[in-house]
């Protein structure tokens, strides 16, 4: 009777265990009845010595299993978080991804079109850039590989650049080739560090001082804060073949409020490297915040060569304007720099009513932009056919700044250049894209002599998905 009772309780036991580690399914049924008298094991007899008599030892045989458990109808069973799309949500992504991302920038009449594709930790991109009013066209192809610790990319380009259909310009064109590498280390949210390795074959329709010439440089860069400023990504990564904005896009500045690039370009005349130079390049941004909804953007820039060689002839005076008069020879073809990583105080990216040419660049500069966001209308749903118009914000701006070939003349008052503007700033959806539409008028309120000023009117569409 006690074996019975021992095997009764070491069945119950072991049915209990088996229970506890099956997860949660339909209740099974209610226990088998008690077993009746005839289906119980024979008792073992009872010792015939004198001595107490021991408890009996379970025999040595393999316990009786438990009853197997019911095989449950089929169930959903509770499966963890899926680490991939569903089908219905993969299918949205890859149609999202196959779409381009388009930016548009007027008077200058040019278009950027965009198609990337993300397979794991690689993004495929490719980019066209074509001004359809002169005709220059950019073509880019990037791979970027994101590792736990690091990023890398590699990067081919070709840019060909015409004059200005209403220039009388008679150079024929101007071409620029190369790749690049470019690796990125980010310690935490806010700060990265940045290592470029590019090369860039130059080559002219006319007579240049760098006509067929290779610039191999190396840059180390530093940033902070927000990572989607495009104008502070080009001081330490890629120049080329980035999204310009006339205005500071508030949706993509971080919670901190604050930003800052730093790099150290240095030019060698290495392999088929043809110049040598060092070049400082910073600039701040700053976010303040003047009540709940409105703010003001100030971006500090301020670039250096700290380092530069001069020509070893200055190039002969030549006609270059086509009216049968020798022109002076542009300050910046005395110096072995390329011009394009001169300085500019003119620009999208610098004074808004200042026009980028010869005159205003150097090899020093330093300029200073404010603009002041106060909204009209945020977080609404204004329905304008397939639109749906979400924010709309007035701004008004003032910037400062000068440049030059010698770091005195940043302090002359002479050179300094002010102008100041109005304009607005919009967000609107269109099915998949989120469109921002950025407009401003500038116009100098002071400049001196030799520095012209552009149209006083830019534009900027940019497409986001």
């Amino acid at each position: 009777m006690i074996k019975t009772i021992f095997a009764t309780i070491l069945t119950a036991i072991l049915a209990f265990g088996t229970l506890a580690q099956t997860p949660p399914q339909t209740p099974p049924p209610p226990p088998p009845p008690p077993e009746s008298e005839t289906q119980k094991p024979p008792e073992t007899p009872p010792a015939t010595t004198t001595e107490p008599a021991a408890e009996p030892e379970p025999a040595p045989q393999t316990p009786p299993e438990p009853p197997p458990a019911p095989v449950p109808e089929p169930a959903a069973k509770p499966q963890p978080g899926p680490t991939v799309l569903s089908d219905a949500a993969s299918a949205s992504y890859e149609r999202r991804e196959s779409l381009p991302t388009i930016n548009l920038y007027l008077p200058e009449g040019q278009a950027s079109v965009r198609l990337r594709k993300l397979i794991k930790n690689v993004l495929f991109e490719s980019q066209i850039d074509y001004e359809f009013v002169n005709g220059d066209i950019s073509t880019f192809l990037r791979y970027k590989y994101y590792a736990r610790n690091y990023t890398y990319r590699i990067g081919v380009f070709d840019s060909i650049e015409f004059p200005d259909v209403t220039s009388s310009s008679k150079k024929e064109f101007e071409r620029v080739r190369g790749g690049l590498l470019l690796i990125g280390l980010p310690r935490d949210y806010n700060n990265r560090y940045f290592f470029l390795l590019q090369d860039d074959r130059l080559t002219f329709g006319t007579d240049r001082p760098d006509n067929r010439k290779n610039n191999i440089y190396v840059k180390v860069g530093y940033q902070f804060g927000t990572q989607f400023d495009e104008r502070m990504n080009a001081i330490v990564g890629e120049q080329r073949g980035r999204i310009t904005p006339v205005l500071t896009a508030f949706r993509e500045i971080g919670p901190q409020k604050t930003g800052l690039a730093a790099a150290i370009t240095q030019g060698g005349e290495i392999a088929t490297g043809d110049y040598t130079y060092t070049k400082f390049e910073a600039e701040g941004l700053r976010r303040f915040d003047i009540t709940s909804t409105s703010f003001i953007f100030s971006r500090l820039h301020v670039g250096s060569f700290l380092a530069r060689n001069s020509v070893d002839t200055p190039p002969p005076l030549r006609d270059r304007d086509g009216d049968g008069i020798p022109d002076p020879t542009p300050q910046w073809e005395l110096y072995q720099i390329p011009q394009y990583e001169l300085f500019r105080i003119g620009g999208r990216e610098a004074l808004k009513s200042i026009k980028s040419n010869d005159d205003s660049i150097g090899t020093h500069e330093l300029h200073l932009t404010n603009e002041y966001f106060f909204p009209i209308f945020r977080n609404r749903d204004y329905r304008i056919g397939s639109l749906y118009w979400n924010t709309l914000y007035a701004i008004t701006y003032l910037g400062a700044g000068t440049v030059g070939f010698k770091p005195n003349e940043l302090v002359k008052g002479k050179r300094a250049v002010v102008d100041a503007g109005i304009g607005t700033e919009s967000a609107l959806t269109f099915r998949d894209y989120d469109i921002y539409f950025s407009v401003i008028y500038a116009k100098a309120v002071r400049k001196p002599e030799g520095i012209e000023e552009g149209n006083g009117f830019r534009f900027s569409i940019r497409t986001v998905r």
